[in-house]
């Protein structure tokens, strides 16, 4: 009887070593990888985008936390326009948290339209040369709940390339006209059920984000940005059904370059982004996903958004639209996918685009 005991425990810990052992060759270690592509693509707003974007991959730790990231993009237009920037990932404490970054600058030669729905064809030629920065802290709560803050830093100066006399961006009366110094807060939440942030086939994402920028910070002018989406993905045999819905509300001094609008990658693929900017944005996308082999896949998407002075004054006519197909080639065993789309907005301009990751 008094061996019994050390026998019990001996096959209890021969049990747990078995079991660790399983684990570990159940779930390998994911290797470093980089992973090189060209920025290339096309809008009305670029004309035709060259340039590079390089991703570094680090090692896998362990099997239970995500890989650090750092990504760099040089890219230049047609137009004229520049842009460098670098967003690092890190996870600490055992993946409990995620620190991100983002630091770099741009000349970005552009138009102003109007703050509207719908706009002149033609809009006032400027210049934006920017320096921004921001770091995020994101705490993972529970195995869905991820709650974050962040600290916002940026510098715009707005110079017109027309006829001052002729430029409406000039008016006094347009928030940021001449730019300045923004500096504030973000707080930030999301509910993630999704069984792949990189290439998402179930699961749903519920996520909201506010940024206020302060003068008690050192910011030229006070002002705050809000946005909400919720994304739901379907699987259907080896296809994928993804939904979003999303929206945007700015308050009455944030400055134009801030405002709720489309971009041309992602809510509205193929639009220039700054033809249609107000204080208010509410969209919603649809995307069908085909799996067409180990690494390539097909998708066919509908996006539609809508800018406006407030909720109250959409339209349920007036939204703007973009169909199109997109091919999409995995770099990573998780399907970090580049991402070709190409689409035709409100049934008159068909553009492409050539990045990375999904536009939802």
């Amino acid at each position: 009887m008094e061996q019994t005991a050390p026998m019990n425990i001996n096959w209890l810990t021969l049990g747990l070593v078995l079991l660790v052992a399983v684990e570990s060759v159940a779930a390998p270690l994911k290797p470093a990888t980089w992973v090189p592509l060209p920025a290339v693509g096309s809008s009305p707003e670029t004309g035709f985008q060259y340039g590079a974007y390089v991703m570094r991959i680090f090692a896998q730790q362990t099997p239970t936390v995500p890989q650090n990231r750092l990504e760099a993009l040089l890219q230049g237009t047609t137009e004229g326009q520049y842009q460098a920037y670098i967003w690092p990932s890190v996870y600490v404490s055992d993946g409990a948290w995620n620190i991100s970054g983002k630091l770099g600058g741009k000349y970005w030669p552009s138009d102003y339209y109007g703050q509207a729905n719908q706009t002149a064809d033609e809009g006032d030629s400027y210049a934006d040369s920017a320096l921004e920065s921001s770091v995020s802290a994101t705490r993972k709560v529970t195995d869905r709940l991820y709650l974050g803050a962040s600290l916002l830093a940026e510098f715009h100066r707005i110079d017109a390339l027309i006829d001052p006399s002729q430029a409406d961006l000039l008016d006094a009366s347009v928030a940021g006209q001449s730019g300045g110094l923004y500096t504030g807060l973000g707080i930030s939440g999301r509910i993630d059920s999704r069984d792949n942030t990189d290439w998402s086939t179930s699961g749903q994402l519920w996520s909201s984000r506010l940024d206020l920028y302060s003068e008690a910070l050192g910011s030229d002018v006070g002002f705050y940005l809000a946005q909400v989406s919720a994304a739901h993905f379907i699987t259907l045999g080896a296809d994928v059904l993804a939904v979003r819905a999303h929206g945007q509300l700015a308050s009455a001094k944030t400055p134009f370059t801030h405002l709720p609008k489309p971009t041309g990658d992602r809510t509205l693929r193929g639009a220039n982004g700054n033809r249609w900017i107000d204080f208010t944005a509410l969209g919603g996308q649809l995307e069908w996903r085909k799996t067409l082999g180990p690494k390539w896949a097909g998708v066919a998407f509908f996006d539609s958004i809508q800018v406006a002075p407030s909720l109250a004054e959409l339209q349920v006519r007036e939204f703007h639209s973009s169909v199109g197909l997109g091919l999409r080639f995995a770099t990573t065993p998780d399907r970090f996918n580049v991402r070709l789309d190409i689409g035709l907005v409100d049934a008159q301009e068909l553009n492409f685009a050539i990045t990375v990751g999904e536009a939802f």
